[in-house]
């Protein structure tokens, strides 16, 4: 196995089960919020349902640009790139948008987008100029 198949795995791994479990708080606080004869202390202490629900999709969506990732380096697809960069740069995303002062969040999410722009034009000048083909072939892809 390759280390870039790998560390998608983890990283396939911890976001999926990041988001299951907010599923599952979600499911269980639904649960006990319809039976009124069960103890409201835990349900009604403040949990916020709409961060919750928010923060589980955030973290099922990069598990599913994880598990695209890891599979199309798993078979070697030649979408493979196309999918690891997108993931990589969903994690950037999910790391400023936890991470970042709120105040800064529009300034950060900015940089990353140009960023992000930046190395696509990077890699296409690289792999125009036979750049990309050597490191691939270095790197023993």
């Amino acid at each position: 196995m390759r280390p870039l198949t790998f560390i998608n795995g983890v990283l396939l791994g911890s976001a999926g089960a990041l988001g299951a479990v907010l599923g599952v708080i979600l499911f269980f606080r639904w649960v006990l919020t319809g039976d009124a004869s069960l103890d409201q202390t835990v349900v009604q202490s403040g949990l916020p349902l709409g961060e919750i629900a928010r923060d589980m999709c955030i973290f099922m969506g990069l598990a599913s640009l994880a598990l695209a990732a890891f599979w199309g380096e798993l078979k070697r697809r030649p979408w493979r790139l196309v999918a690891d960069y997108l993931h990589f740069v969903a994690l950037g995303g999910v790391l400023v948008f936890f991470f970042a002062e709120p105040a800064a969040l529009v300034r950060d999410f900015g940089f990353l987008a140009v960023a992000a722009v930046t190395g696509v034009f990077i890699y296409g000048i690289f792999s125009r100029t036979g750049w990309a083909a050597r490191w691939s072939h270095w790197l023993g892809d």
